[in-house]
């Protein structure tokens, strides 16, 4: 059996590929209600791909997620850690009431560095190591982020394809570089005060044979 290896980031690190989130763009999340739309995540909660992770001082950087649909955004967030293996792919409706659906759109451009197969292949990575991998390997795949955030203190996030959602996109923003106010809140629903909403979400899972059950 092969075993794909998690190279660290190199030292320098190597030229960025960037493209602008233009002012306007809409951006979507699936968030928790006890969240404001475009609130970061102040370094709380368990580890992601992308966070948290710590400036060169030290200091945790809040990062916000988003995605370019409403679809990949619940596929990132109250679908993420149902596997495609597993025999029953079910989500608590609990779960899924406890969260809202936020849209927000940036007031200034946002440069992001770019972590499609081209630009990683330029770093000598593949999908498979950085995008593509498991939770356990986060550990390592958040060490890709903080470099890029050394590397480049005028870039405000990252953007890739989603593993969960393709070919929708994600982006993961920087909460030293970017704030809550450099956003208009577009809209924000609860779910479990809209039971249009719930179905729309019902039937994102049911085309990945995921049910969300009471």
């Amino acid at each position: 059996m092969s075993t794909t290896v998690f190279p660290a980031p190199p030292s320098p690190f190597p030229s960025i590929n960037t493209q602008n989130l233009t002012k306007g763009t809409v951006l979507h999340r699936t968030h928790a209600s006890s969240f404001g739309p475009a609130q970061f995540n102040p370094c709380k909660g368990q580890p992601t791909r992308f966070a948290p992770f710590v400036d060169a001082a030290g200091s945790c950087v809040p990062t916000l997620y988003a995605a370019s649909t409403r679809e990949a955004a619940a596929f990132e967030s109250i679908f993420h850690d149902i596997e495609p293996t597993a025999p029953f792919k079910t989500v608590r409706l609990d779960v899924v009431e406890a969260r809202s659906v936020s849209r927000i759109a940036p007031k200034r451009d946002l440069m992001l560095a770019r972590l499609f197969a081209p630009d990683l292949k330029a770093w000598g990575l593949s999908r498979t190591q950085l995008i593509e991998t498991p939770k356990s390997t986060y550990d390592k795949t958040v060490l890709w982020a903080e470099a890029v955030h050394r590397a480049r203190n005028d870039v405000d996030g990252l953007i890739w394809t989603s593993r969960q959602c393709d070919p929708d996109v994600c982006v993961i923003l920087f909460g030293d570089r970017v704030a809550e106010s450099d956003f208009v809140e577009v809209e924000r629903i609860d779910v479990s005060a809209d039971a249009a909403l719930l179905l729309e979400l019902r039937n994102f899972g049911q085309r990945a044979g995921i049910t969300i059950v009471s």
